[in-house]
């Protein structure tokens, strides 16, 4: 299942032990998510290749791929993708 969504990063805030994005995606729809990502995930994921704000666009490929726009959370930390699809750690990387 996969949407066309336009994936934008509106906002991006540095924090402590990560960042916080406010990301739109835009298909049918608008939609707006409060997303979080630990430093520690980001160097999982993507050992420092791309961007964090790159990581968390393919992490939105990642779950449209497997899910609607509407059933993805409004807010969530990356960390509990894994939750839901614990293929994540092998197969994000691969999108980077």
């Amino acid at each position: 299942m996969v949407d066309m969504a336009n994936i934008t990063i509106q906002s991006a805030t540095e924090r402590n032990n990560g960042w916080s994005y406010q990301v739109k995606l835009e298909n049918d729809r608008e939609y707006n998510y409060d997303v979080t990502l630990s430093q520690s995930d980001y160097n999982q994921w993507s050992q420092g290749k791309v961007s964090p704000e790159q990581l968390v666009e393919a992490a939105f490929e990642f779950l449209l791929e497997r899910e609607p726009a509407s059933s993805i959370m409004s807010k969530f930390d990356c960390a509990v993708i894994r939750r839901y699809f614990p293929e994540v750690d092998s197969e994000l990387p691969k999108k980077l």
